[in-house]
């Protein structure tokens, strides 16, 4: 159940999530570069997100265990992800592989996920990003399942991808990750476009 006065946060378009990245990274913001890039590519939770380290994306497999539930999962780390992190890490002077991605500076423990909130509403302001009106770490998850639906819908799987999300994201059932990502909403509001002749 949201609180009063607090609106879910919203995914963003693949192609401007693509390009913070790049913008990002052109710009030295390193870390946030991989914050992102991971956050769209692993759709995990901020919380399992934040304690991933340096071998985890050095790997073409890992296997986390997940804070929230404490199910064992395993992730594949695509081409483009593998990528940026060799390049991020490189930039930021070769840190150990054991040691934690996301820190603050000088420190080997995990930001916490208000400092990431914050880091995002910045990167909201100074590259003005449009397709998330409410930008927080749970966007980078709702943008991982868009973009896996989206995807799938353009080849006809997309209830089957749906199902997998379900799983992914620990839903109960596909009801609630069609409001999780926002596509139930799209629906109703597609029945009255329904109504042009």
């Amino acid at each position: 159940m949201q609180n009063a006065g607090h609106k879910a946060a919203d995914a963003m378009d693949w192609n401007e999530a693509m390009q913070l990245v790049a913008h990002l990274y052109d710009d030295g913001y390193y870390r946030d570069c991989l914050l992102i890039s991971s956050g769209c590519f692993l759709g995990l939770r901020i919380s399992d997100l934040l304690i991933l380290r340096w071998r985890d994306l050095l790997e073409d497999e890992f296997t986390i265990t997940e804070k929230k539930t404490g199910k064992e999962r395993k992730l594949r780390v695509n081409s483009e992800l593998h990528k940026t992190a060799v390049a991020c890490r490189k930039a930021l002077g070769h840190p150990s592989e054991d040691s934690y991605i996301f820190v603050a500076e000088g420190k080997n423990v995990p930001i916490t996920r208000q400092a990431v909130d914050l880091s995002l509403k910045r990167m909201k302001v100074s590259y003005r990003i449009k397709s998330a009106k409410v930008f927080s770490s749970h966007s980078l998850r709702k943008t991982f399942g868009r973009r896996v639906w989206l995807n799938e819908c353009d080849n006809g799987r997309g209830e089957q991808a749906l199902v997998l999300l379900c799983d992914v994201f620990g839903h109960a059932n596909v009801a609630t990750t069609k409001r999780y990502l926002g596509i139930r909403q799209d629906e109703i509001l597609s029945v009255y476009d329904s109504l042009n002749n």
